[in-house]
């Protein structure tokens, strides 16, 4: 996917390399990413220079969510700082890509975005897309000279026409190809023991119960701001087995539920595992599905039940 959108930022670059004067123009806008991974939006700002060098300019874009549970970060707010090249295709068109190479560089995914810009005298809008916060639009204002565009034509030897000779006139057509490829980005899940059957052993001893929102694997905040103290529990507690069963609410059938109930167990696991080094070895995943929806509140029966067994 990265060689694919590099070889058509390349082309993209040759074939209107000297095609557009450049009159470098600041940009400052605003925009917003619509949807998280996580399930939030986030506001966005735009600065950027453009035309800077035969169409080619530069920009940062902060990104500032706060008051939200950023699971990722274990954070409650989001930043992110994404940053890259503007290419001016034409005064009317052009493209934008960059990444955000602090957080990469801190161990976080890398937040990285293609898209384009149309310009509307002394408006752009951008519309982009980026597989962690989905589509992005955002409109800027510009400041100082526009680009002039230059008609796309090969260079040629000069030739001196007779003076009542009117000057050729020669059009080509550019096609602009704006589908933007997606690649889905898969998380390995650690590899605990997963026991499918419905056994309640003898020994084992409760420790606590996470509880998670409606028909997902996110945690409520509630639960979210006590995994650190669960997991420092969890290690006074060993050696011995821990065992993390998955709950659902009534609702939906058996063999969803079992497969949501498993997902939130193992979404629990994975955080045991890679964030707070329980090792992978001491923890088996479970599901009950709905079997045990006794609650009076469905938001009591979305949980998840860690035991200890010695």
């Amino acid at each position: 996917m990265k060689k694919f959108l590099f070889l058509c930022l390349m082309a993209l670059g040759m074939t209107s390399w000297g095609q557009v004067a450049a009159k470098p123009s600041f940009e400052l806008g605003v925009g917003y990413a619509l949807r998280h991974t996580e399930n939030f939006g986030i506001p966005k700002a735009f600065f950027g220079v453009n035309n800077i060098y035969n169409g080619l300019g530069a920009y940062i874009s902060p990104e500032y969510r706060g008051n939200i549970t950023f699971i990722e970060d274990g954070t409650n707010y989001y930043f992110r700082i994404p940053m890259g090249l503007t290419f001016q295709i034409n005064e009317n068109a052009g493209l934008f890509a960059g990444v955000d190479p602090i957080s990469f560089a801190m161990g976080k995914n890398l937040r990285k975005e293609v898209g384009l810009s149309f310009n509307t005298g002394p408006l752009t809008i951008r519309t982009g897309y980026s597989y962690w916060v989905g589509a992005t639009i955002g409109v800027g204002v510009n400041f100082g000279a526009n680009a002039t565009p230059i008609s796309y034509q090969a260079k040629r030897p000069r030739v001196k026409s007779a003076p009542s000779a009117a000057p050729e006139k020669i059009t080509e057509v550019i096609r602009q190809v704006d589908t933007v490829i997606v690649t889905k980005e898969v998380v390995k899940e650690v590899p605990v023991e997963v026991i499918k059957e419905v056994i309640r052993d003898e020994n084992l001893t409760l420790i606590t119960t996470v509880y998670f929102r409606d028909n997902s694997i996110q945690y409520v905040p509630e639960s979210f701001q006590r995994i650190q103290e669960i997991a420092d529990d969890i290690k006074e507690l060993a050696p011995g087995t821990i065992v993390i069963i998955g709950h659902t609410d009534a609702r939906g059938n058996e063999a969803y539920n079992f497969n949501l109930g498993m997902e939130r167990a193992q979404r629990f696991a994975n955080d045991l595992v890679l964030k707070y080094g329980i090792p992978a070895g001491s923890v088996e995943v479970r599901s009950l599905g709905k079997m045990e929806a006794n609650a009076a509140l469905d938001s009591q029966n979305r949980r998840v039940e860690v035991f200890i067994k010695k």
